[in-house]
């Protein structure tokens, strides 16, 4: 981490499970955080915030007294500097409209067995500031490509060339299915800003220049690959995208999905479908990265978290 030291970074746990509670805050001080510990909403308000400079909390969502959804819409009132970070053992997508209603981006998820790593590299990465790239979430790569995409008649083709320099994995024409929607997203949206009403009218015969042209690294270690693009667009914004997730999960009277018919916005929600790890980064106007990551060795059971970040 930068020029901070971790000792000098104190983290918040708020869990009314005391052993996840005490599990979370050990592993933490191992780390070389400063921790401290409540078991709800209101202990942490009101005895424990105001007693000295907290750099993130991170809470369960369901608790007695108070809901981590309360907690951290009063902790973004109060202490408008601290980071916030929510977890859970349930299903994201059924908190996606509380996430756009506090402007919540990363939701953690206790998986079985427990992440520890993720963890710590997701609150490594809000803490320092620093949330671009992928080679943050691998520790010993094996393998480390770049791609410059450049040409707007050859995703495809880009797609199935970075892909074909994975491991043997099992779902890799998912991963490339996923890849061409993320690279489509990158150049028409981010560097060319068409409008999705207007496919019809796009013009695919082109070539960008080498500062426009998105940016793809495959980076891979003996548990997991990832893939991101980047592009310096920056044209997303984390609640567009928290609005075109939460509609893939919000039906109506019947049953149908609220976006089946957005022009914009599934390919998130496919990605998610598709991917063990959607992560997102914005640097609004400047540079947007995609980053998906497969789990190849190790499978952790339980939901997907949410991770998109905003500078």
């Amino acid at each position: 981490m930068s020029a901070v030291s971790k000792k000098d970074i104190c983290i918040l746990v708020v869990d009314d499970e005391k052993e996840m509670r005490e599990m979370i805050v050990d592993y933490l001080d191992n780390e070389g955080y400063s921790t401290l510990a409540a078991a709800n909403g209101r202990e942490a308000l009101d005895a424990v915030l105001p007693t000295r400079k907290i750099d993130l909390v991170l809470s369960d969502i369901n608790m007695p007294v108070m809901k981590g959804f309360e907690l951290l819409k009063e902790v973004r009132e109060k202490y408008p500097y601290i980071k916030r970070v929510l977890i859970t053992a349930y299903n994201v997508e059924d908190y996606l409209e509380l996430a756009m209603k506090h402007d919540v981006g990363n939701i953690f998820v206790k998986s079985t067995p427990f992440n520890f790593y993720e963890l710590s590299t997701m609150l490594e990465n809000l803490i320092s500031g620093d949330i671009f790239g992928v080679s943050k979430y691998f520790e010993k790569p094996v393998l480390e490509k770049k791609f410059v995409i450049k040409k707007g008649n050859r995703l495809d083709s880009y797609a199935n060339e970075i892909v074909a320099h994975l491991p043997n994995v099992t779902g890799a024409k998912k991963v490339e299915l996923v890849l061409i929607e993320l690279l489509a997203n990158a150049v028409f949206y981010g560097i060319r800003k068409e409008r999705a009403d207007n496919k019809e009218a796009w013009d695919y015969d082109f070539e960008l220049a080498d500062n426009d042209a998105p940016c793809v690294t495959l980076i891979a270690d003996m548990e997991k690959f990832g893939i991101s693009v980047l592009d310096r667009g920056g044209r997303l914004s984390k609640n567009d995208v928290l609005y075109w997730l939460n509609r893939q999960v919000t039906r109506d009277g019947a049953g149908v999905p609220l976006g089946v018919y957005d022009s914009h916005g599934r390919g998130f929600y496919i990605a998610r479908e598709y991917i063990d790890r959607l992560i997102i980064n914005i640097d609004r106007n400047m540079r947007t990265e995609i980053i998906m990551i497969n789990y190849i060795s190790q499978n952790y059971t339980g939901y997907k978290p949410l991770y998109i970040n905003e500078i």
